[in-house]
């Protein structure tokens, strides 16, 4: 070799023993069906999505044949049928306010300008409040006292420029939803966002269902976009297709096979009424599942509202099975804190106690949903006297229980004939009950009662 052209090599540099074997980092590059920096969860998939908006256009048409639940409905499922592919196709940090922007849209299309402009100034006023730079007891007591001050207004015994339908609306947004939000601002360990808040609070399907679901705030935040987008969303249109069937079952019971109570002359017609009466419950459970569907669309992942709760088969198992989130919410609320603090008198009295003041409780707050829904409390004696009947069977069962070991739950279904008989007794006395105490609590009066169950027994 010339001299010119040869030279000492360098060795290479030593690297650290525990350096020698790390993977070699990998350059960035783009998903397919993400922007960057977006979850996974929000991978877009034009095939799946399509499939998705073709069966909700489907359910679409099935509402505005059957003319479901009427037009602020039918408003709601259009704007959601509009606005989901755009909401689709966001980036995923626009998915939020886009979801928001639906929902003051649909505000405005269902109550008119004037009216959202109203409801949404309100509701922010209460959600500043809420986040005020004081202790979390003075912001309670200011609540306190402009919740008092808006009673006032509704029951018309303070004026305000404030029109009627507006305290219906704001009534369904805040008053179970701020006490779940103020309780998580007490418990959480970050500070939460605004913009979230707004999000709980102003939800696209509150704007035809003034009875509305408890959703949960933590539920709601952790839900989002926590499984993959389709999956959600498919699940979302199960949910709204039993949504769908309860509503046109209703329409079925409600206008052919209901009888009006002051027709029940015989044995046969009362067990008629009662069976049909109790299945009018049957819209509660449909708007639910319509209302917790449609926020799946949008990415929110929450747990079903009912459980089959007609094949209940025992009080405790019926309280479990109907109404989830209420259930959850006076659980959370109400009922641990109770048996928290009476943990040292046993646990039958604990129990005992945290029962009766949830349903005590729950008899309070369906007043306070029915004054600012209704304008009216709704107290009575054939309500009192459901809520007691309910609430002693519930207790009953809680103690036994409580008494009872408990077993490991079976693999399978025993299929055999006596558990199912006995499976299918528990279940059509639960029903019977449950009808008997529900005609109760839809009763005008006691007498009217009394005087129904004097006529069907001769």
């Amino acid at each position: 070799m010339r001299p010119g052209l040869t030279r000492e090599l360098a060795p290479p540099p030593r690297r650290a023993p525990h350096r020698r074997f790390l993977p070699t980092p990998a350059l960035p590059r783009d998903e397919p069906g993400l922007y960057p920096g977006e979850p996974m969860t929000c991978r877009r998939n034009l095939a799946a999505f399509l499939l998705v908006l073709a069966h909700l256009a489907l359910l679409l048409a099935v509402a505005k044949v059957y003319r479901l639940e009427g037009r602020a409905f039918q408003i709601m499922m259009t704007l959601a049928t509009v606005a989901l592919p755009i909401h689709y196709l966001l980036p995923f940090r626009l998915k939020l306010p886009g979801f928001l922007l639906a929902s003051m849209v649909g505000l405005s299309l269902v109550f008119g300008t004037v009216t959202a402009a109203i409801v949404v100034t309100l509701g922010v006023g209460l959600i500043l409040l809420s986040r005020l730079p004081i202790s979390w007891n003075a912001r309670v007591v200011a609540m306190a006292a402009v919740v008092a001050a808006m009673a006032a207004a509704r029951a018309g015994l303070a004026r305000t420029p404030v029109p009627d339908v507006v305290w219906p609306i704001l009534g369904s947004m805040f008053m179970f939803r701020m006490i779940l939000y103020l309780y998580e601002l007490k418990h959480a360990e970050t500070s939460e966002s605004f913009t979230d808040a707004l999000a709980y609070f102003f939800l696209v399907p509150n704007v035809c269902f003034v009875h509305f679901p408890v959703v949960d705030y933590r539920t709601f935040r952790r839900g989002y976009f926590a499984r993959d987008i389709h999956e959600t969303q498919r699940d979302g249109l199960r949910m709204m297709l039993r949504g769908t069937l309860h509503l046109l079952l209703y329409r079925l019971v409600y206008h052919e096979l209901l009888i009006p109570m002051d027709q029940v002359r015989s044995v046969p017609s009362l067990l008629g009424f009662l069976s049909c009466n109790y299945l009018l419950y049957l819209r509660v459970s449909g708007q639910f599942h319509m209302a917790c569907g449609l926020l799946h669309l949008f990415g929110f992942s929450l747990p079903e509202t009912h459980r089959h709760y007609l094949l209940a088969t025992g009080f405790t198992d019926y309280w479990r099975r109907i109404n989830i989130y209420w259930k959850d919410f006076m659980v959370r609320v109400v009922f641990n804190p109770v048996v928290f603090r009476l943990k040292r008198c046993g646990q039958g009295p604990a129990l005992a106690v945290a029962t009766t003041v949830v349903f005590l409780v729950t008899w309070a707050l369906h007043a306070y949903q029915s004054f600012w829904l209704r304008g009216t409390w709704g107290v009575s004696l054939p309500d009192a006297l459901f809520w007691a009947i309910l609430g002693v069977l519930v207790l009953v069962n809680v103690q036994l229980d409580a008494r009872t070991p408990r077993r490991a739950k079976p693999r399978a279904i025993d299929l055999s004939a006596r558990p199912l008989a006995i499976r299918a007794a528990k279940t059509v006395a639960t029903f019977a009950t449950i009808a008997l105490l529900w005609s109760l609590w839809s009763s005008p009066s006691l007498s009217a009662w009394f005087s129904m169950l004097r006529r069907a027994t001769g």
